[in-house]
């Protein structure tokens, strides 16, 4: 293509949202009320703005870079060999999240669409999706997710409007809770979902205009935030914090309790599922395309073509080793830890070398 430069604002702010808007919707509110009981809408609204920091962060440093991604500059800023280690560590953390993202995605299913289909097959036909869609360059990819986006939110805010009806207000009550650590622990928790929200650093290159990279992001969040706290809402709303707590998926159940019209779609949960498997589909791909995009770059092949093909039965491996929904749960927990360590870290050792290099060459001249 003669214009690198082809993704608009709107379009990168789509690939965002759709990446963050994923497998973990279902059993969202399950954590938050934990976290927060009647609060939860709070605790996950702090995830939210929390979750904006962390990719502020990171979206203004690059945007000092435009021509680059942050694989590249990042070898000026801390050398080659420290910058290669963490590229390493960032490939394996998306290939890991990948992994545990498409089993959380098969244990779902095979519970409540494909009963009789083994869970392998699941796994291995999302998979084998997601590498034919990742042989496509960053321009087709954002198209891809573009197109998606608009189907997701629409119908996911259809559903939690016509659930609203159903809410109680008193199972909101009392709104406000004393900060403990089970509520910051929330928190954290809920800003495990926004962390694919580093596939920025790919986009930029490849903006229309860099600079409104962090616009983007606030965009994707805030939009894709206010979906997931409305979810915490109708779910906590309908069903009262204890009940919640119970529910392996409560927004599935949520879905449920929506209805329009007198035995007109009555039943959206089945439309939701539908959408579900769309929205984890986007979410997978684009994890798998930051995995083999890095894998591309370390091994210097010509393009990700080759990478995406040999990921395949890497991630296939690594979902099939928990041995239950429960352990795959567990195993995101510590991954979700370890990422936002690295989605804080990283940034920050990044800006604090910018800002040193910077002073000195200011004093210097």
């Amino acid at each position: 293509m003669n214009n690198p430069r082809q993704i608009t604002t709107l379009r990168a702010a789509a690939v965002i949202s759709s990446t963050i808007i994923g497998v973990g919707i279902l059993s969202f509110p399950r954590y938050m009320t934990e976290a927060g009981n009647s609060s939860a809408p709070l605790v996950a609204l702090c995830g939210v703005l929390l979750s904006f920091i962390s990719y502020w962060l990171l979206a203004s440093l690059c945007q000092r870079f435009p021509q680059e991604t942050l694989f590249v500059f990042s070898r000026r800023l801390i050398g080659r060999p420290l910058a290669a280690i963490f590229t390493v560590v960032i490939m394996l953390l998306f290939i890991v999240l990948t992994g545990l993202t498409v089993r959380q995605f098969g244990d779902v299913a095979t519970t409540v669409l494909y009963k009789k289909t083994p869970i392998e097959a699941t796994i291995f036909l999302m998979l084998l999706i997601s590498l034919l869609s990742s042989r496509r360059n960053v321009v087709k990819f954002s198209y891809i997710h573009f197109f998606y986006l608009p189907l997701i939110t629409g119908s996911i805010l259809v559903t939690i409007l016509l659930s609203l009806k159903n809410v109680d207000i008193l199972n909101l009550q009392p709104v406000l809770m004393p900060p403990s650590f089970q509520f910051w622990k929330g928190v954290r928790e809920a800003t495990y979902l926004f962390q694919s929200s580093f596939v920025i650093v790919l986009l930029i290159p490849f903006m229309e205009k860099p600079g409104h990279a962090v616009r983007a992001g606030a965009w994707a969040i805030f939009l894709s935030g206010a979906i997931y706290v409305l979810i915490v809402i109708a779910s906590v709303g309908i069903f009262g914090a204890e009940e919640t707590k119970l529910l392996i998926y409560p927004t599935l159940e949520m879905a449920r309790s929506a209805a329009f019209g007198e035995g007109f779609l009555e039943r959206l949960d089945a439309i939701f599922i539908i959408i579900w498997v769309i929205s984890v589909y986007t979410t997978i791909y684009t994890t798998y395309y930051i995995s083999a995009y890095l894998l591309h770059k370390l091994l210097r092949f010509r393009d990700q073509r080759m990478a995406s093909t040999i990921l395949l039965p890497v991630v296939f491996i690594l979902a099939m080793l928990p041995s239950n929904v429960f352990e795959s749960y567990r195993w995101a927990l510590h991954l979700g830890n370890a990422g936002m360590m690295l989605m804080f870290g990283y940034p920050l050792l990044l800006w604090t070398v910018y800002l040193l290099r910077r002073h000195k060459k200011k004093v210097t001249s």
